[in-house]
């Protein structure tokens, strides 16, 4: 294609002497001094770039990435700038001239080139028209930066395959903006798809509208809509090859709809050209970073906007040829045999291609997904997928073999373990997923657990069993002993010693019956098969009868029960009998463990809606670990080699008890200073239910 004339102020400038920066083809290192000590006079030829070393500008230039860029310009101190601007951002290598950057391409396939337009020897022009005219290297981006003004320049560029086009003096933001856009993975450059492009501008303003309606005439048709609603529904409708939108809408503004178009499934690969009069100099790197592809600014002149549209255009056309040769490709790869086997699997089988799109599921993975073959055909696969920790989705996602999570189309996830291989490299790369339900995996589980508790449960039974025995083994004995002594000398004992070993009898007869009605309640209570039957109840005869029970007992004991009640009664809801039993067991453990000769103080008092009752001994007390374990059925907690009756059973008994009258069981102890047990029940007047 032909350039237009250069005028006069912009023909070649003159060359001053002067040395080269460096080797073309060296990596820029930013300098030490205004010249680098690297700069000498060398050969022409390329030299290939090095790995990138950390610089001050990482931080300006964001986070590092692996991009190879090529600066091709005769200016030092141009060099100097980008060089300082890009470290840490890219590998960046250089050249002076147009022979030698093309060599350079041909040799390094850079991932972009950035272009000066006037050089020594060939022009950027000409360097772009040869890159462009190159099968091997005409998708790379090339952005042109030179100081003309002139917009002929800009067109012939744009038409001659450049992916933009940036006038010196440079400004950084800018520039990063530029080259990120320029840098995805779907890169611009191809020829334009034949036919008419449906376009969409997006803007209040109806002049605006009719101009830019002018402007494009003859590239596709037209369509407009005239704020945010009305293109989110039109839209996913029409399918437009490209987006013209305004930053000012009525209800909502330009980013904000820019956004969510580019989340629609349908519009993910829609180009979006920002056309505004906002020139705040942050407008562009957030307009450029939520997605859109360009950025021009009222007024524009209609060559550029035409280039610009035309380019973009393309990209999309050559973008939806990708993708149907990707689909066409999967229906080649699943052949009748493959499309069998696969269909047949069991666990879910899923292919995405290099974009990280959907291009095959099986039925088992519709059925897991509970999404239709189509839904599920042209999906991201991270919104598919995901292994476990990961946080975001990535534009070209590679998942991780090892657990995960797959997200069903009524948005609900199910775990599952994730088998990922990659074939092939580059935009022929396919991964295979394999997933694997684990929820069946966790039912066993769930079974296994069953039958573990169940084990347990057995197991405990049979230490249960193995200490009732015992315990009953020792009143049985008495009881069998004595009635063999008594048998044995029936003739020659006096009455007085009978009358001993009854006694002895009937209190080991006492102990069993004890210990047998206590595993029964308790397994009562636990099955819930053990009912109290409450009501209101004067608690002060209970308290003077149950110590009237033990006194006997206190007595050969040497300890004093003292009990103390209010002069008015007291009514509490409680069961009697359970309450007494409960009483009963409290009084007994105070003079089982209390001090030989001590005292046990029973008192009882009301505290609002409460009724409180306790139960203090002097004895040795427990210690903060004995009483984590204090209610356990069947411990003692160290207490049955102390030669102290007892089964283990009555304070778990009781606590359940005074639950299932609605109260409560406290216990206040302390090493050496005794134990206090309280029930709290709730106070009622006499008479109420």
């Amino acid at each position: 294609m032909s350039l237009p004339p250069r005028p006069a102020a912009l023909q070649p400038r003159p060359q001053p002497q002067r040395q080269s920066p460096a080797r073309p083809g060296q990596r820029w290192r930013p300098p030490a001094a205004a010249v680098p000590a690297a700069t000498q006079a060398g050969p022409a030829g390329p030299r290939a770039a090095t790995a990138p070393s950390a610089g001050p500008a990482a931080t300006r230039a964001s986070a590092p990435c692996l991009s190879r860029l090529l600066v091709v310009d005769d200016d030092l101190g141009v060099i100097q700038q980008l060089g300082s601007l890009l470290a840490g951002f890219a590998q960046v290598s250089f050249a002076t001239n147009g022979a030698d950057a093309l060599a350079m391409v041909r040799a390094q396939r850079p991932d972009l080139v950035l272009l000066d337009a006037e050089m020594p020897g060939l022009s950027g022009f000409e360097v772009c028209k040869a890159l462009k005219a190159d099968v091997g290297t005409t998708q790379i981006p090339v952005l042109f930066i030179t100081n003309h003004v002139e917009v002929e320049f800009e067109v012939a560029a744009l038409r001659m395959g450049a992916a933009d086009f940036l006038r010196k003096p440079l400004e950084p933001v800018q520039v990063l903006a530029r080259l990120r856009l320029h840098l995805r993975p779907a890169a611009a450059g191809v020829a334009a798809h034949p036919g008419s492009a449906r376009l969409l501008i997006i803007d209040d303003n109806a002049a605006a509208i009719k101009l830019l309606r002018h402007m494009l005439q003859g590239l596709g048709e037209c369509h407009f809509a005239l704020d945010g609603e009305q293109a989110l529904q039109l839209a996913p409708m029409l399918q437009p090859d490209l987006i013209l939108l305004d930053i000012d809408l009525p209800g909502t503004n330009g980013f904000t709809l820019c956004t969510r178009l580019k989340a629609h499934p349908a519009l993910r690969h829609v180009p979006v050209v920002f056309v505004t009069q906002s020139k705040v100099p942050g407008h562009e790197p957030r307009a450029l970073s939520l997605g859109a592809d360009d950025y021009l600014v009222k007024p524009y002149d209609a060559a550029v906007l035409r280039a610009r549209v035309g380019r973009l255009v393309a990209r999309k056309h050559s973008v939806d040829a990708d993708l149907e040769a990707v689909r066409r490709q999967s229906l080649r790869v699943s052949d009748a045999r493959v499309a069998a086997l696969v269909a047949a699997a069991s666990d879910c089988i899923v292919a995405a291609d290099a974009q990280g799109h959907v291009v095959l599921a099986n039925a088992a993975a519709c059925t897991l997904s509970g999404c239709s073959e189509a839904e599920l055909l042209g999906r991201l696969l991270p919104a598919l997928l995901s292994a476990s920790g990961d946080t975001a989705i990535a534009e070209a996602p590679v998942l991780r073999s090892g657990p995960g999570r797959l997200r069903r189309c009524d948005g609900t996830t199910v775990d599952v373990e994730l088998a990922v291989s990659v074939v092939g490299s580059g935009a022929d790369a396919l991964q295979s997923v394999i997933v694997h339900d684990l929820r069946q995996h966790q039912r066993r589980e769930a079974a296994d657990r069953l039958l573990f508790e169940a084990q347990a449960s057995r197991s405990a039974i049979r230490s249960t069993l193995s200490f009732i025995a015992h315990e009953m083994g020792n009143p049985l004995n008495a009881i069998s002993g004595f009635t063999q002594l008594m048998q044995a000398s029936a003739a020659d004992t006096p009455l007085s010693a009978h009358a001993l070993h009854l006694a002895l009898m009937a209190r080991a007869s006492a102990e069993l019956t004890a210990l047998m009605r206590d595993v029964v309640d308790l397994a009562r209570l636990e099955s819930g098969q053990l009912s109290v039957q409450t009501h209101a109840v004067e608690v002060g005869p209970l308290l003077a009868l149950a110590c009237e029970q033990i006194a006997a007992q206190a007595a050969l004991a040497s300890v004093a029960v003292n009990l103390a009640l209010p002069d008015a009664p007291v009514h509490a809801v409680a069961d009697a009998r359970r309450l007494a039993q409960c009483l009963g067991n409290l009084l007994s453990n105070a003079l089982k463990y209390g001090a030989a000769a001590g005292r046990v103080q029973v008192e009882m008092h009301a505290d609002g809606d409460r009724v409180v009752l306790s139960v203090a001994d002097q004895g040795r007390g427990m210690s903060p670990q004995q009483l984590a374990h204090l209610f356990e059925p069947y411990n003692r907690l160290g207490a049955e080699a102390s030669g102290v009756p007892g089964s283990g059973l009555g304070l778990a008994l009781t606590r359940e008890l005074v639950r299932a009258m609605g109260g409560r069981l406290a216990v206040d102890s302390r090493e050496g200073e005794g134990t206090r047990f309280l029930i709290e029940l709730a106070r009622c007047a006499a008479g109420a239910a």
